[in-house]
């Protein structure tokens, strides 16, 4: 079969990081590679343009695309212009999204939602469609029906980590200049685990894998290693530095087998803070940056995330990384009751721990988390309008007015990353001179998101919001073809009994 797989454009209201990185599709190169036999192209709608001439040209029998919670609404449009294309093209759709909240998928030009590793769910998807075989057969699938979903049986989220295919990466090599992550450029990103060993209740990681954290084994890492042609690798699991067995017998691998690649990678502040050696030994080998949850500045916050950490662990692990020139990429998440003395101390926090890299999120009750019970009825911003739930909208109400909340959040990231002498100062690892293009490219993305947020407040508006909601027009006389494919086995097999 011909098969393409789309990854969504960025909607026009989503802040934030799309200004500064783009990293090459990894989970649809997954699902490419479990497709031995297909036809199958990868395009990319965040570097490239025009589906329905790809449609025209490629002429797919299925296509596939997946996303985030920002990228729900985009991926309908797709399906809904794939319809309008050719009403007998399957639509799948997959990813984390799919996964923990498949009812957003409820539309009549989605044929199928996959809720599970879709490398090794679609190639049996492909030999249902190809055979007519009753997809309520398989599991771990939600097929619309109307305004629902149904669910098949339940199976394991996905196979031993080994045994997948490694990503098919050549399907965008033509893209490969265009990646990047900050100054890391090209980037290829990776993944050794999926789920995660912690429970806080604002992610849903863990949830996704049903609590069961899955992690391939040092062989294989090293072996994709090999093949990796980028020197930047960018490894995208919820937590990488974490089980020192796996860490320690990795390092062994890469040396043995002299492999030199420049990592960023995400841990936490705990295991960085009691596991100096191997920060060490990971700095000699390649290690840049780290990506750390530090998520507030008060025991108290973190307490109420449910973070199993403490403020005296992330400072610490903002230490050890300065002290073996590894680069902090921070993460935090600011609540909706700050006022300007919480603000202040945020500002002093940064000060103090010379933090740079930063990525702010206000407090963000995610369908499927543990806190959505708690705040769904609070939310300000509906559910269906997908592109303001990209973690930098607020979403909840605000003890400050709105628009000055976002000035607010704004102005920590201009004290802490939007001067120069402070950049220069830091001694960044990864970052080149100042006035290199890279840095330039930097700069002009990081004023992109300064506009952003400067406006942010009106996208609250009731225009904005029917903005954010829609999903471009219906395609009228849609059925779902999960009935009728049930329908036409029933007969088939009917028939087969009468004969």
């Amino acid at each position: 079969m011909r098969v393409l797989l789309i990854r969504p454009p960025v909607p026009p209201h989503t802040i934030g990081l799309k200004h500064i990185m783009i990293c090459e599709p990894l989970e649809l190169e997954y699902v490419a590679a479990g497709l031995d036999g297909h036809n199958v192209q990868i395009m990319d709608m965040i570097l490239e343009g025009d589906l329905e001439r790809r449609l025209r040209q490629f002429a797919p029998d299925v296509v596939g695309t997946s996303c985030y919670i920002t990228g729900v609404n985009e991926v309908r449009k797709i399906c809904r212009t794939v319809k309008r294309w050719k009403p007998d093209c399957w639509t799948v759709v997959g990813g984390v999204q799919a996964s923990r909240v498949p009812e957003d998928f409820a539309d009549t030009a989605i044929d199928v939602v996959v809720r599970g590793d879709g490398t090794t769910v679609m190639p049996e998807l492909l030999t249902a469609f190809e055979s007519r075989r009753p997809l309520e057969e398989i599991p771990n699938l939600a097929l619309p029906d109307g305004d629902r979903v149904v669910l098949t049986a339940e199976r394991p989220y996905m196979p031993k980590p080994d045994e997948l295919p490694f990503p098919r990466r050549d399907l965008v090599r033509h893209l490969r200049h265009r990646y990047y992550y900050l100054f890391h450029q090209p980037v290829a990103t990776m993944k050794t685990t999926w789920g995660c060993w912690y429970k806080c209740n604002f992610c849903y990681t863990w949830r996704i894998t049903d609590g069961l954290p899955y992690a391939r084994s040092p062989e294989s890492i090293a072996a994709e290693l090999e093949q990796i042609e980028a020197n930047d690798v960018y490894i995208v699991d919820d937590i990488f530095l974490i089980n020192r067995h796996r860490l320690a017998s990795t390092a062994r691998l890469l040396r043995e087998r002299n492999i030199r690649k420049s990592y960023l990678v995400y841990a936490r502040a705990d295991f960085i803070a009691e596991n100096e050696d191997m920060i060490a030994e990971w700095a000699d080998l390649g290690l840049k940056a780290v990506f750390v949850g530090l998520e507030a500045t008060t025991d108290a916050e973190l307490d109420s995330m449910d973070k199993q950490c403490s403020v005296d662990y992330n400072r610490r692990a903002i230490s050890v990384l300065r002290k073996h020139r590894v680069d902090t990429y921070g993460s935090l998440i600011t609540q909706p009751d700050y006022v300007e003395a919480d603000w202040e101390r945020l500002k002093r926090f940064i000060d103090e721990t010379k933090l740079y890299y930063l990525n702010i999120s206000p407090l963000t009750p995610m369908p499927g988390t543990l806190i959505w019970e708690r705040y769904k009825d609070q939310t300000t911003v509906g559910r269906v309008a997908h592109g303001l739930w990209d973690l930098s909208h607020v979403l909840l109400p605000t003890r400050m007015p709105l628009k000055r909340y976002y000035r607010s959040l704004l102005g920590v990231y201009a004290h802490a990353c939007c001067n120069p002498r402070r950049a220069a100062e830091l001694s960044l690892r990864t970052a080149p001179p100042i006035w290199s293009w890279k840095f330039l490219r930097l700069w002009y993305g990081a004023l992109k998101i300064a506009r952003q947020f400067l406006t942010a407040h009106r996208h609250h508006t009731t225009s904005e919001i029917a903005r954010a909601v829609d999903c471009g027009p219906e395609v009228p006389g849609l059925v779902p073809r999960w009935k009728a494919q049930a329908g036409r086995a029933a007969a088939t097999g009917s028939a087969v009994a009468a004969d």
